[in-house]
């Protein structure tokens, strides 16, 4: 009899155990997924880092354009809503919980439209280059100008705002194209008889100067490094019944002329 009760307290025990340890089991698998989920979901915004700008915006504000260099993200954004001008300057620093917002700078007479961040003087401290479009005192027109600045001990800092430069241009790259230091400036210059042409310009001391330009083109729709001192072009041209079509081809910089360049 003894033994009997023996061992039916050892299977009841045996028995309770194992629910103890089915819920235990239970208890670690959701915690496992709880962890993958959040996981999941901060891996998302972190890997979309477009979103997770958008995340740290007030509302109402838009986000017109971005770039991270981490942990820091530079912004313009319109607190108007605008969806075409930015008319603040952001910086936000990212952390386990997404971007912060940390500094910003007014922008509002600039309608800056688009944000690079690039080391033009080769002094290994990038640069901020941000396009805008505006009038200055001593030209009068609309259009796109280059402002450059540097951030630095937690503020923005002008390094050049000249008013002019590449003539009129809709559009402007950045990239290593010649083994020299720095990184230079590649724009699609817009011309007086309606074509646009490529012309890359380098930072000398305290401005810049033109290295090389190409001819014109009917439309230029991309433009990419591909290696030292050569670019692809890639084009629209007109054809019969004025339809476009595409076109590409490799430039080479031959005294200070981007010219097709000879297999």
């Amino acid at each position: 009899m003894y033994i009997f009760a023996i061992v039916h307290v050892e299977g009841i025990i045996m028995k309770a155990s194992k629910r103890n340890k089915k819920a235990i089991e239970y208890i670690i698998y959701i915690f496992v997924i709880a962890l993958l989920v959040t996981g999941i979901y901060w891996y998302g915004m972190n890997k979309n880092s477009k979103d997770g700008l958008k995340a740290a915006l007030d509302k109402h504000e838009v986000l017109i354009d971005y770039f991270i260099e981490e942990p820091l993200a530079y912004a313009l954004v319109s607190k108007a809503g605008n969806a075409e001008y930015g008319d603040f300057f952001v910086v936000f620093d990212r952390n386990q919980r997404g971007f912060t917002r940390i500094y910003e700078n007014d922008f509002k007479q600039l309608k800056p439209w688009k944000i690079e961040v690039a080391d033009i003087d080769g002094d290994n401290n990038n640069e901020i280059l941000i396009a805008v479009k505006k009038a200055t005192y001593f030209d009068k027109e609309v259009k796109n100008r280059m402002f450059i600045f540097n951030y630095q001990d937690d503020i923005l800092v002008k390094k050049w705002t000249g008013s002019q430069i590449a003539g009129r241009w809709r559009e402007f790259y950045v990239g290593d194209f010649l083994p020299i230091p720095g990184e230079e400036l590649i724009f699609i210059q817009q011309q007086d008889d309606g074509k646009e042409r490529i012309s890359i310009y380098s930072w000398f001391d305290f401005g810049f100067f033109m290295i090389a330009n190409s001819d014109g083109y009917h439309k230029i729709e991309e433009i990419n490094i591909i290696d030292e001192n050569n670019l692809e072009v890639t084009y629209y041209i007109l054809g019969n019944g004025k339809k476009r079509h595409e076109e590409s081809h490799c430039l080479e910089a031959i005294d200070g002329r981007l010219l097709i360049k000879k297999d």
